[in-house]
Order: structure tokens, then sequence, then C-alpha cells
């Protein structure tokens, strides 16, 4: 299995690069998506049918499917997940590739843009936004009353408050649920919450972004567009009907032209 190797603290990282000499996209699942999850994302389906001409390189976040599981909050530090993606652009040998963020991965892709700008095309965000995560906000706070209390934390709680909003997973992917590493989960969770922003310098960035959320997001939406407003080459969509679970498995349609749009400007 392929493994790239984090240069700052030697975390290896799975992921799987489809190959081919079409145009590079890293994809970046949410919070507890290993790969398998993350390929039936309807828009990663959806852009693969739409165009092509695309290589896919699928990573497993840290703490997520194979790939290292650390239990301390410093080791999910933005600039080394950051790293994590970098390591398997060297390995691949993909010198920039255009990245596709879902959620916790929408959350890398910003902070790729911020530490590691000069790797990317574009940055297609889905469901997140780069300032400090509210405590306040509904989602927010389900994660943290199952897994930022002081007793030992616990997959099974955070599945069921998950399934509460959304109806109940299939058994195939509650089971891979089930199998994350909860005290893994318990530190990223924390360190996304300590870490403030990601970047006081929005108006510097250069490349092309698409911040996309679903129109009744109450966690993200407002922030998503206020960093369209800051970010120079951005552009902002609401998916009508759709909260912030419900992007995972909503009709990819209506996001799919934003984002070809996008990587068309990254390629420009």
């Amino acid at each position: 299995m392929p493994y790239a190797t984090d240069p700052i603290d030697a975390e290896r990282v799975y992921y799987e690069d489809d190959g081919g000499v079409g145009r590079p996209v890293v994809v970046l699942g949410g919070f507890l998506d290993p790969i398998e999850l993350v390929r039936q994302a309807p828009l990663v389906r959806a852009l693969a049918q739409a165009d092509t001409g695309l290589r896919f390189v699928f990573v497993d976040h840290r703490g997520h499917g194979r790939s290292g599981t650390p239990h301390e909050p410093e080791a999910y530090a933005m600039p080394v997940r950051v790293a994590d993606v970098v390591a398997v652009l060297d390995d691949v040998g993909i010198d920039r590739a255009h990245v596709v963020g879902l959620s916790w991965g929408g959350r890398l892709a910003l902070g790729i843009g911020e530490h590691a700008a000069e790797r990317a095309s574009s940055l297609v965000v889905v469901g997140q936004q780069p300032y400090a995560i509210d405590p306040d906000g509904p989602l927010a706070r389900v994660v943290a009353g199952a897994l930022g209390g002081s007793g030992p934390p616990m997959i099974e709680p955070l599945i069921a408050a998950f399934e509460a909003i959304a109806g109940p997973y299939p058994p195939d992917v509650r089971d891979l649920y089930l199998a994350s590493d909860a005290a893994a989960m318990r530190a990223a969770w924390l360190a996304v919450m300590r870490e403030g922003a990601v970047s006081d310098r929005l108006g510097e960035w250069r490349l092309p972004v698409l911040l996309c959320v679903g129109a009744v997001d109450a966690d993200f939406r407002d922030q998503a567009r206020r960093a369209a407003g800051e970010i120079p080459d951005a552009e902002f969509l609401a998916v009508e009907d759709t909260d912030h679970l419900g992007m995972d498995t909503a009709d990819a349609h209506p996001a799919l032209g934003a984002v070809l749009r996008t990587l068309q400007r990254g390629d420009a």
C-alpha cells in the first residue's frame, strides 16, 4: 500500500493515486471519512464523470483510515497536516494540484492555501471556512458533546448524534465509522478548536478558490461568504435546502458547474 512520510514528525500518510496523465486533483474527505467513503461522495463521482481528464489522488487524513493515528493534539497542527499532503504530492511526483476538500478536508484545503499555495492550482472548499471555529455552532456542539469530555473518548455517541441529524447510516458506512480511532479523533478535534483562524491574510491569496456550503449550514455559511469576499479570486455558492451533513449526500449538480469553473481558472 502506498504511504508518504511527513517530514515534520515522520508520521505515515496513506494515499491512493488513480494515475494517468490528466490534471491532478487531490481529494480530502470529511471528519471520520476514510478514502473508501470519500470516493463515494456525490461531488467526487460527478466530477469524475464530467471531466475524464483528471488524475485523482485521495489522501487519508492523519487519524483516519490507514494513516497514522497520533493521540496528541499537537500532531494535528495545521502546518503538520499540510505537510502530510505535500509529502504525498512529492511521493507521486506532482508539483501542483487542484485541491478538493470536503468539510474537514475543506479546512485542510484552506491550510494548503495558507502554508503551501505554491503546490495548489486551485482550492475547492466544501462546507468549511477559514476563521476560528465557533464552539457554539450547532455542529461544533454535537462533536464537542461526543468527543470533548474528560472521560474516555468514544465514537459511538458521535455517530449516534450525526444519525439523529442526518438519519441512519448504511451498515457498511457505520462499520467504517465505528472503526475510527476515538483518541485520535478527539486529538484532531481539540487541535482545530484551539488553532484559531487558518489565515489572517486572505486578501493576499493569489489562487482561485470556491467556497461551497449548504444554504442552511449554520456553522459555516456566513463565514464562508465572508471569506469569499476577502479572497481576491474566490466564488461563493450556497446549495439550497441543504445543511452541513447533507452536503455529504446532496445532489452534486448545483455545485458541479462552479467546481469545474474553479478548476479551469486554476489551469489558466
